[in-house]
């Protein structure tokens, strides 16, 4: 008899602390959350009234009239969410965070994705002292300008009347609209707008013959101009001729057309070689 009463009691025990396990695990997985959330509060974030927080400073905050009201804790004490033990929930109150470690050590609880997006890293000195980086590592999106689309589309809209395919995605929406806005995005590789910056240079200094002059079936070069730069700084600056045109046909709209030998088949100060079909 003495067995079974035992036994019994062994059965309800397991049971009553089976129920605590659970909810004592769900209160340290809070408490984590919470506290991660509690990281980005400063006193002038927004609040409910009455919802009682701790600042990314410490403090002690309570909500009153849609402001934080903030509260020091005392030497050696800092803003912790603590997990009841007793019963579900959590409290917010001023401990040492080597109790609160402890506590939450003691639920069980693993770090929550919350926790893991606001863990603090330690920048070195000289990087602090320029106010350009955070010392934290937040998961959100890395883009918040609304005028994205509208650079993207101009991009797009030149590199297709630059010569870019028109038949296709690539490369003008693929490296603008697609690409270039993907690379933005948190999910992104840390090399992402390298190589689609990349991509997006050396198409701009390939040459495309789609958008010339078709005259008769031959596509001309483009004549050089015969006259001299007021800016110094453009001088030898000259426009390069396309791939696939006829390096013996120059001609531009409303320009006529003139064979290789005019002087404006040959850079200002250079002189065409005929014989060669080079300029000198």
């Amino acid at each position: 008899m003495r067995l079974v009463v035992l036994s019994s009691a062994i059965l309800v025990s397991a049971s009553a602390y089976d129920r605590r396990a659970s909810f004592t695990k769900s209160n340290g997985q809070t408490a984590k959350a919470l506290a991660a959330k509690f990281k980005t509060l400063t006193v002038n974030s927004p609040c409910t009234d009455g919802e009682n927080v701790c600042l990314n400073n410490g403090d002690f905050a309570k909500c009153s009239n849609g402001k934080f009201v903030a509260t020091p804790c005392g030497a050696g004490l800092k803003c912790e969410v603590l997990p009841l033990v007793n019963s579900a929930g959590t409290s917010v109150t001023c401990d040492t965070p080597a109790d609160d470690s402890a506590c939450l050590s003691a639920t069980g609880a693993k770090r929550t994705t919350l926790e893991l997006a606001h863990r603090a890293v330690t920048a070195p000195p000289a990087c602090k002292s320029t106010n350009k980086r955070s010392t934290g590592i937040s998961i959100a999106k890395r883009i918040g300008q609304i005028d994205l689309p509208a650079v993207a589309q101009s991009w797009q809209d030149l590199c297709l009347k630059s010569g870019g395919d028109i038949t296709t995605n690539t490369p003008c929406i693929t490296l603008a609209g697609m690409n270039g806005i993907n690379a933005l995005l948190v999910n992104a590789g840390a090399c992402d707008q390298q190589k689609n910056a990349d991509a997006m240079v050396d198409f701009a200094k390939s040459k495309h013959s789609r958008n010339a002059l078709n005259t008769n079936g031959i596509t001309p070069s483009t004549p050089y101009c015969e006259q001299a730069p007021r800016n110094p700084e453009l001088n030898g600056i000259v426009n390069t001729q396309l791939q696939g045109v006829d390096p013996g046909i120059f001609s531009v709209p409303g320009g006529g057309t003139v064979p290789f030998g005019d002087p404006s088949s040959c850079p200002f100060g250079q002189k065409p070689d005929v014989s060669t079909c080079t300029c000198k």
